[in-house]
Protein backbone atom coordinates (compact mmCIF):
# COMPACT_ATOMS: atom_id res chain seq x y z
CA UNK A 1 0.00 0.00 0.00
CA UNK A 2 0.72 3.51 -0.22
CA UNK A 3 -0.44 6.87 0.61
CA UNK A 4 -3.55 7.70 -0.52
CA UNK A 5 -3.98 4.46 -2.11
CA UNK A 6 -8.24 3.20 -2.67
CA UNK A 7 -9.04 0.50 0.05
CA UNK A 8 -11.86 -1.46 -1.91
CA UNK A 9 -14.35 -2.41 1.06
CA UNK A 10 -17.60 -2.13 -0.15
CA UNK A 11 -19.36 -3.36 -3.57
CA UNK A 12 -23.38 -3.34 -4.45
CA UNK A 13 -24.26 -5.43 -7.33
CA UNK A 14 -28.35 -5.77 -8.47
CA UNK A 15 -28.47 -8.29 -10.95
CA UNK A 16 -30.89 -9.14 -13.22
CA UNK A 17 -30.81 -12.42 -15.84
CA UNK A 18 -32.90 -11.09 -18.06
CA UNK A 19 -34.56 -8.00 -19.24
CA UNK A 20 -37.64 -8.89 -17.85
CA UNK A 21 -36.82 -10.95 -14.87
CA UNK A 22 -36.33 -9.58 -11.23
CA UNK A 23 -33.41 -7.99 -10.03
CA UNK A 24 -31.53 -9.44 -7.46
CA UNK A 25 -29.30 -7.59 -4.70
CA UNK A 26 -26.27 -8.49 -3.63
CA UNK A 27 -23.85 -6.72 -1.17
CA UNK A 28 -20.47 -6.60 0.86
CA UNK A 29 -18.84 -4.11 3.27
CA UNK A 30 -16.12 -4.71 5.21
CA UNK A 31 -16.60 -4.75 8.91
CA UNK A 32 -13.58 -4.78 10.74
CA UNK A 33 -9.79 -3.95 10.44
CA UNK A 34 -8.45 -6.73 8.56
CA UNK A 35 -7.38 -5.97 5.12
CA UNK A 36 -10.56 -5.95 2.75
CA UNK A 37 -9.30 -6.29 -0.17
CA UNK A 38 -8.95 -10.15 -0.98
CA UNK A 39 -12.30 -10.88 0.50
CA UNK A 40 -13.84 -7.74 -1.74
CA UNK A 41 -12.48 -9.40 -4.79
CA UNK A 42 -13.37 -13.03 -4.14
CA UNK A 43 -17.10 -12.32 -3.02
CA UNK A 44 -17.54 -9.59 -6.05
CA UNK A 45 -16.51 -12.31 -8.74
CA UNK A 46 -18.89 -14.97 -7.39
CA UNK A 47 -21.64 -12.41 -7.53
CA UNK A 48 -21.06 -11.51 -11.11
CA UNK A 49 -20.23 -14.71 -12.05
CA UNK A 50 -18.90 -15.63 -15.30
CA UNK A 51 -21.42 -14.31 -18.80
CA UNK A 52 -23.48 -11.19 -19.00
CA UNK A 53 -22.72 -7.49 -18.75
CA UNK A 54 -21.65 -5.76 -16.14
CA UNK A 55 -23.07 -2.24 -16.12
CA UNK A 56 -21.76 0.79 -14.47
CA UNK A 57 -21.80 4.28 -14.93
CA UNK A 58 -18.04 6.12 -15.52
CA UNK A 59 -16.23 2.73 -15.37
CA UNK A 60 -13.34 3.77 -15.11
CA UNK A 61 -13.21 4.30 -11.63
CA UNK A 62 -14.56 1.09 -10.92
CA UNK A 63 -12.65 -1.25 -13.75
CA UNK A 64 -9.62 1.12 -12.15
CA UNK A 65 -10.28 -0.26 -8.74
CA UNK A 66 -10.59 -3.38 -9.46
CA UNK A 67 -6.98 -3.37 -12.15
CA UNK A 68 -5.46 -1.66 -8.85
CA UNK A 69 -6.41 -5.20 -6.85
CA UNK A 70 -4.06 -7.25 -9.32
CA UNK A 71 -1.09 -4.89 -8.42
CA UNK A 72 -1.51 -6.62 -4.99
CA UNK A 73 -2.67 -10.09 -5.60
CA UNK A 74 -1.24 -10.93 -9.62
CA UNK A 75 -3.26 -14.44 -9.97
CA UNK A 76 -6.17 -12.10 -10.07
CA UNK A 77 -5.32 -11.07 -13.81
CA UNK A 78 -6.93 -13.32 -16.07
CA UNK A 79 -10.68 -12.94 -13.65
CA UNK A 80 -9.88 -9.59 -13.57
CA UNK A 81 -9.60 -9.19 -17.64
CA UNK A 82 -12.54 -11.38 -18.21
CA UNK A 83 -14.63 -8.85 -15.96
CA UNK A 84 -13.15 -5.40 -17.53
CA UNK A 85 -14.22 -6.93 -21.17
CA UNK A 86 -17.44 -7.02 -19.90
CA UNK A 87 -18.50 -4.02 -18.30
CA UNK A 88 -20.78 -1.64 -20.59
CA UNK A 89 -20.74 1.82 -19.22
CA UNK A 90 -23.95 4.11 -18.63
CA UNK A 91 -22.25 6.87 -19.30
CA UNK A 92 -20.99 7.57 -22.89
CA UNK A 93 -24.52 6.31 -23.85
CA UNK A 94 -26.23 8.73 -21.99
CA UNK A 95 -23.79 11.70 -23.03
CA UNK A 96 -24.90 10.84 -26.92
CA UNK A 97 -28.65 10.08 -26.40
CA UNK A 98 -30.02 11.58 -23.64
CA UNK A 99 -30.54 15.20 -22.07
CA UNK A 100 -32.45 16.85 -19.70
CA UNK A 101 -32.26 20.55 -18.64
CA UNK A 102 -32.00 19.84 -15.29
CA UNK A 103 -28.82 17.94 -15.77
CA UNK A 104 -28.04 21.49 -15.97
CA UNK A 105 -24.47 20.54 -18.13
CA UNK A 106 -23.42 17.92 -16.16
CA UNK A 107 -23.59 14.02 -16.65
CA UNK A 108 -23.14 12.71 -13.63
CA UNK A 109 -25.17 10.19 -12.26
CA UNK A 110 -25.98 12.39 -9.13
CA UNK A 111 -27.52 15.16 -11.93
CA UNK A 112 -28.81 12.61 -14.46
CA UNK A 113 -30.70 10.65 -11.99
CA UNK A 114 -32.62 12.95 -10.39
CA UNK A 115 -33.59 14.73 -13.43
CA UNK A 116 -34.69 11.55 -15.34
CA UNK A 117 -35.77 9.78 -11.71
CA UNK A 118 -37.05 11.90 -9.29
CA UNK A 119 -38.03 9.01 -7.18
CA UNK A 120 -34.62 7.84 -6.39
CA UNK A 121 -32.50 10.94 -4.89
CA UNK A 122 -29.66 10.84 -2.59
CA UNK A 123 -30.83 14.17 -0.46
CA UNK A 124 -31.68 12.99 2.86
CA UNK A 125 -29.51 9.64 2.72
CA UNK A 126 -26.90 10.00 5.73
CA UNK A 127 -24.03 8.53 3.65
CA UNK A 128 -24.87 10.50 0.05
CA UNK A 129 -21.68 10.15 -2.24
CA UNK A 130 -18.39 8.19 -2.16
CA UNK A 131 -16.21 10.94 -0.06
CA UNK A 132 -18.57 10.56 3.03
CA UNK A 133 -18.81 6.69 2.36
CA UNK A 134 -15.03 6.73 3.33
CA UNK A 135 -15.44 8.57 6.32
CA UNK A 136 -18.04 6.45 7.31
CA UNK A 137 -16.62 3.53 6.86
CA UNK A 138 -13.42 4.50 8.89
CA UNK A 139 -15.24 5.83 11.66
CA UNK A 140 -17.14 2.18 11.70
CA UNK A 141 -13.91 1.13 12.02
CA UNK A 142 -12.75 2.50 15.24
CA UNK A 143 -12.79 1.07 18.56
CA UNK A 144 -14.16 3.61 20.34
CA UNK A 145 -17.91 3.99 19.02
CA UNK A 146 -20.52 1.65 20.45
CA UNK A 147 -22.32 -1.27 18.63
CA UNK A 148 -25.67 1.25 17.52
CA UNK A 149 -23.13 3.55 16.45
CA UNK A 150 -21.22 0.66 14.37
CA UNK A 151 -25.01 -0.62 13.51
CA UNK A 152 -25.89 2.83 12.07
CA UNK A 153 -23.19 3.61 9.93
CA UNK A 154 -22.91 0.30 8.08
CA UNK A 155 -26.75 0.86 7.39
CA UNK A 156 -26.04 3.84 6.18
CA UNK A 157 -23.13 2.32 4.16
CA UNK A 158 -24.98 0.08 2.61
CA UNK A 159 -28.17 1.89 2.05
CA UNK A 160 -25.48 4.37 -0.08
CA UNK A 161 -23.97 1.70 -2.07
CA UNK A 162 -27.60 -0.51 -2.60
CA UNK A 163 -28.86 3.39 -3.72
CA UNK A 164 -25.59 3.54 -6.27
CA UNK A 165 -27.04 0.52 -8.07
CA UNK A 166 -30.31 0.22 -7.81
CA UNK A 167 -30.28 3.81 -9.78
CA UNK A 168 -28.03 1.73 -12.37
CA UNK A 169 -31.12 -0.57 -13.04
CA UNK A 170 -33.48 1.80 -12.47
CA UNK A 171 -31.55 3.83 -15.34
CA UNK A 172 -31.05 1.12 -17.79
CA UNK A 173 -34.97 -0.10 -17.40
CA UNK A 174 -36.36 3.66 -17.38
CA UNK A 175 -34.06 4.09 -20.84
CA UNK A 176 -35.49 0.50 -22.13
CA UNK A 177 -38.68 2.00 -21.64
CA UNK A 178 -38.85 5.27 -23.23
CA UNK A 179 -36.81 3.07 -25.98
CA UNK A 180 -39.78 0.75 -26.53
CA UNK A 181 -42.19 3.92 -26.72
CA UNK A 182 -40.32 5.75 -28.71
CA UNK A 183 -40.32 2.76 -31.16
CA UNK A 184 -44.43 1.81 -31.48
CA UNK A 185 -44.68 5.79 -31.72
CA UNK A 186 -42.61 5.95 -34.93
CA UNK A 187 -44.04 2.50 -36.29
CA UNK A 188 -47.31 3.86 -35.48
CA UNK A 189 -46.76 6.83 -36.90
CA UNK A 190 -45.20 5.41 -40.41
CA UNK A 191 -48.35 2.59 -40.96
Amino acid sequence: MWPYSHIPFQWSVHRQEAPDASVEHFEFLAEDDRDPRRDFFESLSRVIGERGHIVAYNASFETQRVEDLVHWFPEYRARVEEMKGRVWDHLPFVRRNVYHPDFRGSFSLKSVLPALLPELTYSGMEVGDGEEAGLAWERMLRADIGIDEKGRLKRALLAYCGQDTWALAALLSSLREKRQRRRTTVEGSIG
